[in-house]
Formats: C-alpha cells, structure tokens, sequence
C-alpha cells in the first residue's frame, strides 16, 4: 500500500505544478492556429489558406489565421492576438498551433492543406 500513496501523491504534485505554472491540462486542445508569413517572401500558399478557411468552417470556436509579420496595430505594436504565435515562429512562414497562449507546435513552412490539418490536433 506505501507504494500506491507515493504514486498518489507524485500525481498529484505534478498535477499541481503544471497547473500552478500556467500550463493548464497538459492534454490541452487546440484553440488557435496562425500562418506566420513575410509578405517580402510571398503570400499565403492557396493549399494553406484553404486549410485555415476548413479550420474556421469545421471547429466552432477555433480562430485559424493567417499573420504577416511586419503588421502593427495604431499604437506601432504587433496585435495581441499574435504576439504568441510570432515569437514562437523562429523561421517564417511557420505555423503556430496554440491552446490559449501555450504553444502546442510550430511547423515550418507548410504548404499542403494535409500538413496543416494534420498539424492541428
């Protein structure tokens, strides 16, 4: 019976610490995925638009998007709404799929709409 309360009380402990550090469910799900992009590089590839547009249709509440990195609000500032997901795109165009404003996976450039889907858990 010992072993059992230390594998009880270890669960509980990382349960608490994924919580506590903002982590939220460490099987979260997916609520956002942004196409990072330099427009000096080119557009969004059609498969990848097409991919975000089947995102938006098929998951109510999921916000798919594409972001082009030099964009600023009136205040000369990246848009709240992206600031994640550009500091996560090391190399562009990247995607960004995120849970909130937690990371969940990053794809480098992606160009069919299967590796976007498939991207997006």
């Amino acid at each position: 019976m010992k072993g059992w309360n230390w594998l009880f009380l270890s669960l509980i402990a990382v349960g608490a610490f994924v919580l506590a550090s903002g982590g939220g469910s460490p099987f979260a799900t997916a609520t956002a995925a942004t196409y990072v992009y330099e427009k000096d590089d080119g557009g969004v590839p059609p498969p990848v638009a097409a991919a975000l547009d089947k995102l938006n249709r098929e998951r109510p509440g999921f916000v798919a998007s594409p972001f082009e990195d030099d964009t600023v609000d009136g205040a000369g500032e990246t848009p709240e709404q992206y600031k994640v997901a550009k500091d996560a795109a090391k190399k562009l165009p990247s995607l960004v799929v995120q849970a909130g404003t937690k990371v969940l996976k990053v794809v480098e450039d992606p160009k069919t709409l299967e590796q976007v889907m498939e991207a997006v858990p």
